[in-house]
């Protein structure tokens, strides 16, 4: 986006200098050259980048201005006109056919000049020039030639939203069907929404037929239904903004409006604010234009403080409630340890939300880490549901670390088990795979050969999770000289806390730490890292990749067979 507010900056310098120069012939290379814009490429490749057939497409530019903007120069200098351009005016006629007869002749040059040279596009409007396929070893030729003013490289530009919707491939859908969600409406059995949230903006809304429903004052065109089920020792409001997160969460995600969100303030944001991030511009839900409804259930405090748990007389009214109000999608983003399915009412009541015409999609559950797979809990095992597990961002706010070299890694997240020593901040450190040193395990565990005593002096250690616990890991590396230690993990997703004493370090992805590996390799078995301890968007490598805390896979039930109510004597499998 940058790139397009400096190309619109250029064009008003154009303009503006041609009217100060106070010349009064006004043809367009006279513009041009009051502007002295005119700035000659030399052969730097650098910008430009082969594709798999090893040819290069770029932009040449020729001298005379583009009409819009030879004829914003016209209409400063002369009399008053509309401000949009008029294609059809004799100027624009004969001007742009002056540009076409210009461009044919460069066109020919460059055929002459590289015969290998595929002509694509031509501009008049906004550009003056051709789009190009050249050899890549002849684009030295076509940046040496006389006949292009400018030469610009084909870049690659996507939309500015949060990249969280393009992981499951939202933006794509909205691309191939026009659809944003709208009309849909999307209840959300969670622990309250809160009708006000900025990410919620009703904005460009309006209420839907037969709504709002529920309290004055609670709903909005866009939160357009507020409902409250109480459970025991709980009331029955759709939202308490002292506790209620959750639910607002949840549906920002469903179908949170386009909104540029600004930097958190070291020292002030907390982590029910999203903690400290810098500034998100174009933040958006999968599908913006969609309806929430707001049906609260997590209320009931918990025994031991805290809040909020719920109950299955309150989900199932929730359900219904739902129903009866005409929404399209029901979205329950809680669970519990699977009962037996023929003791377990949400089982039931999950199939009939969908013979009622809803679409019913419920959280997997987070117990993978603790349990392992077949931890997937009720009511999402229902067969009805559509079971939803955890997938990594395509991006992360935090700190992080810059390869410094080899060049090309880029930065890299990273959990620091405290705090970043300031030397890490200053300058760059050497950061050592153990497994590089002959015999060593990349694990650097007790069972595993010794480190030579010194080889990882001043260094911090690249290590492997897993094998044995943390502490150890710490004091073989300590006993070789490193200052300090990153952990990989050896399971998918975002990288965890890394439960490091007595050294500095942090923890890494998986898929980061064998991209380190494999540069180190290549360079001796280390490589130079910068860090960094401010919270940066940082893309990352494992985006979509299931979160290792995601529950997966059936629990031990599986599926039972029972009557089926609507086709007494019937059997279906469930």
């Amino acid at each position: 986006m940058r790139r397009l507010a400096l190309l619109a900056s250029l064009v008003a310098v154009v303009a503006s200098a041609g009217t100060a120069s106070g010349a009064r012939d006004h043809t367009p290379q006279s513009v041009v050259e009051a502007a002295q814009l005119k700035v000659r490429r030399g052969p730097d490749l650098t910008a430009f980048r082969p594709a798999r057939d090893n040819r290069v497409r770029v932009i040449v530019t020729l001298a005379d201005p583009p009409l819009a903007e030879a004829s914003y120069g016209r209409r400063l200098a002369g009399p008053g006109t509309g401000k949009k351009l008029n294609l059809r005016t004799p100027f624009a006629l004969s001007y742009a056919s002056r540009l076409e007869a210009a461009q044919a002749r460069a066109v020919a040059a460059v055929e002459r000049a590289i015969p290998e040279a595929a002509v694509s596009r031509r501009y008049q409007v906004l550009l003056n020039g051709f789009a190009v396929s050249v050899p890549y070893d002849r684009l030295p030729k076509l940046l040496g030639m006389d006949v292009a003013e400018n030469v610009y490289p084909s870049l690659s530009y996507s939309l500015s939203v949060n990249r969280g919707p393009s992981v499951v491939g939202a933006p794509q859908f909205s691309a191939s069907t026009g659809a944003h969600g709208e009309g849909v409406k999307v209840a959300v059995v969670d622990d309250g929404v809160d009708e006000e949230h900025p990410f919620l903006d009703p904005t460009g809304f309006s209420y839907p037929a037969g709504f709002p429903k529920g309290p004055s004052g609670a709903t909005t065109p866009k939160v357009i239904v507020a409902r409250g089920f109480a459970g025991p020792g709980a009331n029955s409001a759709p939202l308490d903004r002292e506790r209620s997160f959750h639910g607002t969460h949840v549906a920002g995600i469903v179908a949170g409006v386009p909104t540029d969100v600004e930097a958190g303030t070291p020292g002030f944001c907390v982590e029910a604010q999203g903690g400290c991030h810098p500034a998100v511009d174009g933040l958006s839900g999968v599908a913006p234009r969609a309806y929430i409804g707001n049906y609260r259930v997590f209320n009931v405090p918990d025994p031991l403080g805290g809040c909020c748990s719920a109950n299955t007389p309150e989900i199932v009214a929730a359900f219904e409630a739902a129903v009866r109000d005409g929404m399209d999608v029901i979205n329950f983003s809680g669970g519990g340890p699977q009962a037996d399915p023929r003791t377990d009412g949400l089982i039931q009541a999950v199939a009939n939300v969908v013979k009622a015409g809803a679409v019913m999609v419920i959280s997997a559950g987070n117990d993978r880490d603790f349990f392992g797979l077949g931890t997937t809990g009720s009511p999402a095992t229902a067969p009805d549901s559509i079971a939803v597990g955890s997938t990594s961002n395509a991006h992360v706010f935090g700190p992080s670390f810059v390869v410094t070299s080899p060049a090309g890694l880029g930065r890299v997240p990273f959990v620091p088990a405290d705090t970043i020593p300031p030397s890490w901040l200053t300058s760059d450190q050497r950061l050592v795979d153990v497994g590089s040193i002959g015999g060593v395990d990349r694990r650097l565990c007790d069972a595993q050969p010794g480190l030579p005593s010194g080889s990882l002096r001043g260094a911090i250690a690249l290590v492997t999770r897993g094998g044995c616990s943390h502490a150890v890991k710490v004091a073989r590396a300590s006993g070789a000289g490193a200052v300090g230690i990153v952990i990989a993990e050896n399971r998918p997703g975002d990288p965890t806390y890394a439960y490091v004493s007595g050294m500095a370090g942090g923890a890494i992805s998986d898929l980061d730490g064998g991209r380190l590996r494999a540069a180190a390799a290549g360079a001796g078995g280390s490589v130079s890292v910068r860090f960094s301890k401010d919270a940066l968007e940082v893309p990352t490598t494992w985006a979509g990749v299931p979160s290792s805390f995601s529950a997966g896979g059936l629990t031990a039930f599986g599926h039972q067979l029972k009557p089926d109510i609507t086709a007494p004597g019937s059997q279906i499998l469930s």
